[in-house]
């Protein structure tokens, strides 16, 4: 079989798009696609938004720097699965774990180990006229990260969080003359996050974030040219605005945008040999059909999430790309209950376009997380006068 082949069946139709390229023009190819993929049921409830929003167990893979704005002392883990892609092949598996800890009021750690199985791929070679089975594999990717958060103001933090990366997709073997190897990469992160309200203020408040994800070496799975790939640097920024409705209940809305900052593919889906920092550069204005190109290539988020007394939520939200690029059109519903220091969330993603095939690209996520931390008296619990709940930054 082809390495090239296989990468770019695992790198392209994986990478949680259509597998169905056809309609896919010089679309976005990068090495270990799995990084992209939103491994939460919290934010794949509200269209995979997360860089804006609320802080939770999650924001490691989003944005460290939310963790924060928890309260002083907040500590635990989450832990996320995605059963099934459906239409895709029944044993793929994807699994994420992260650990927080808010070490004073001004800076938090943070970590998390990503493992994504491919299932099992059949091998063939073709022996004169014949195609004969040579055994199959697992094809694997894992990454395990840590980040360091530090606030710059009452309202403002940011974080820089290191990543090592191994796509194991080879087996190593033999590709004609090429000995094939396990892709191995570092990379970093660069996350800010800012709220107009503190969290235990139950008043109106503005959320921005903003995440430069995977900057880094290249994932070389030979010593030979042409067997580099890029990882999958992006950038994400987006808004959120949360509504006091109540006491305790509050109503956010979520706009989000992703940009990939690696190199154009040409009209035979070449990649440019770009360095990874060149690639960051050159990723606004190398498309050949100049900058309306490059802006088919952003991913917009939108979502919805109403909080019930901080122990129910409901939770709605569109994701879309254009269909030259990579095309998601999707629409996602969620929920999440918590109980007593346990958060249990649940999320479908399912498309909503003829481009997309209805028995494709749906998508199940459930995650659980616990906090370690008893929760610290709010403030909205105290008297608070009317036109405090109104008041914004």
């Amino acid at each position: 079989m082809n390495f090239k082949n296989i990468v770019f069946g695992l790198c392209l139709s994986l990478a949680a798009t259509n597998l169905f390229s056809q309609e896919l023009v010089r679309p976005v190819i990068t090495g270990a696609p799995f990084l992209q993929i939103v491994p939460d049921a919290h934010a794949g409830g509200m269209g995979e938004v997360g860089v804006s929003s609320i802080p939770d167990a999650f924001a490691q893979f989003h944005n460290p720097a939310k963790f924060l704005f928890m309260q002083e002392g907040a500590q635990g883990v989450g832990l996320s699965y995605i059963p099934q892609f459906v239409g895709y092949a029944d044993d793929i598996f994807y699994a994420n774990a992260g650990y927080y800890q808010k070490i004073n009021d001004n800076s938090a750690l943070s970590g998390s180990l990503t493992y994504f199985s491919y299932g099992s791929v059949d091998m063939e070679e073709q022996m004169g006229d014949q195609i004969i089975s040579v055994g199959s594999f697992v094809p694997n990717e894992f990454a395990l990260d840590a980040a360091y958060s530090l606030k710059l103001s009452e309202k403002f933090g940011m974080s820089v969080t290191g990543r090592y990366v191994r796509s194991d997709i080879t087996d190593n073997q033999n590709n004609t003359s090429v000995q094939l190897k396990t892709g191995q990469a570092v990379s970093a992160d660069v996350s800010g996050y800012y709220i107009s309200q503190p969290l235990d203020m139950h008043v109106n408040r503005w959320t921005f974030g903003f995440s430069l994800k995977n900057i880094g070496s290249k994932l070389k799975y030979a010593d030979e040219s042409g067997f580099e790939y890029s990882l999958p640097t992006s950038l994400k920024i987006g808004s959120g605005f949360h509504l006091a409705t109540s006491s305790k209940d509050y109503l956010s809305f979520y706009a989000e945008a992703m940009k990939f900052l690696v190199p154009s593919t040409d009209d035979n889906r070449n990649v440019p040999n770009e360095s990874a920092i060149g690639g960051i550069f050159t990723s606004f204005t190398d498309a050949p059909d100049g900058f309306s190109e490059e802006m088919k290539e952003v991913i917009l988020s939108l979502g919805t999430e109403l909080n019930f007394n901080e122990n129910f939520n409901v939770r709605v939200g569109y994701i879309t790309q254009n269909k030259e690029k990579g095309f998601k059109n999707h629409i996602t519903v969620g929920a999440g209950l918590m109980w007593n220091q346990f958060m249990f969330d649940f999320a479908y993603q399912s498309p909503i376009s003829d481009y997309i095939s209805f028995n494709q690209d749906k998508i199940v996520k459930i995650s659980l997380s616990f906090k370690f931390d008893k929760p610290a008296k709010a403030k909205y619990m105290e008297p608070v006068d009317a036109s405090e709940n109104t008041t914004l930054d």
